[in-house]
């Protein structure tokens, strides 16, 4: 029986917190048998044999460190899933018994920006080939997009504070838009299907379309932009990147 249980089936972790009140982590769990609380205190055990349940002396102790470690989970949104990341983690990381705070950071390695900095750059120059790339959490995602520019051009050492930043920002948000499908990857320079004679035949149907004609003096063509990288996809431009094309075509209303 577990080192929680008191008489009967119920352990000195169920009943009312008087800091987290009526959280599911006191609650009996229907597979479990037991509290989620007790059963990560049991995992803890095991793991840790002695050291872990030496740490509490009474009934007092355990309930002090239940009501502690619920109430930060509430705080920080740990949920199960976060639970069994984090017990998986600090097989690996900690030696002794992890406190409140390391327990987790284990429970959510992306909100570590150095680990975090290292899967977006990855992530970055996969989506830049049209490929997914595997992304821990959306936060990550959506901060690399962000600061996608400067993570690729600059070092760790200077977008390290802004990088940290951003990601505690997206973290704090609770909840976040599906990743998108990445863009198609535009083929390596040199490497382009568009022959001679098809650009060719592009640039004259874009030059009579009036795609490529120069705005009147007289107003100003806020398409102009769009227009200069039409003209340069039509004369085989392999720099180009796919957003770029999408967004001129969708300017100009040709798609």
């Amino acid at each position: 029986m577990s080192a929680l249980a008191t008489a009967g089936s119920q352990s000195c972790f169920l009943g009312q917190s008087s800091t987290a009140p009526n959280s599911r982590w006191f609650e009996v769990h229907p597979t479990l048998k037991v509290s989620m609380i007790e059963h990560l205190y049991n995992r803890l055990d095991g793991a840790y044999p002695h050291w872990w349940s030496s740490n509490f002396a009474s009934e007092v102790a355990l309930r002090n460190w239940a009501e502690s470690w619920v109430e930060a989970f509430e705080e920080e949104g740990i949920s199960p899933k976060d639970v069994a990341v984090g017990l998986k983690a600090c097989r690996l990381r900690y030696q002794k018994p992890p406190s409140c705070a390391e327990f987790i950071q284990a429970c959510k390695p992306f909100a570590d920006p150095v680990p975090a900095y290292h899967e977006a750059i990855v992530g970055i120059e996969a989506r830049r080939k049209g490929e997914w790339g595997v992304w821990s959490h959306p936060a990550v995602y959506w901060s690399a997009t962000l600061l996608a520019r400067d993570l690729m051009m600059q070092s760790y050492g200077q977008v390290k504070d802004r990088w940290a930043a951003t990601l505690s920002a997206q973290l704090a948000r609770g909840e976040w838009a599906e990743i998108p499908a990445p863009a198609p990857a535009l083929p390596a320079p040199g490497k382009g299907s568009l022959s001679r004679e098809d650009a060719a035949r592009m640039l004259a149907e874009l030059e009579a379309s009036g795609v490529t004609k120069s705005p009147r003096a007289t107003h100003f063509d806020h398409k102009t932009w769009a227009r200069k990288i039409m003209a340069r996809l039509a004369k085989g431009d392999k720099s180009l990147q796919a957003m770029q094309i999408t967004n001129a075509k969708t300017a100009l209303g040709i798609i």
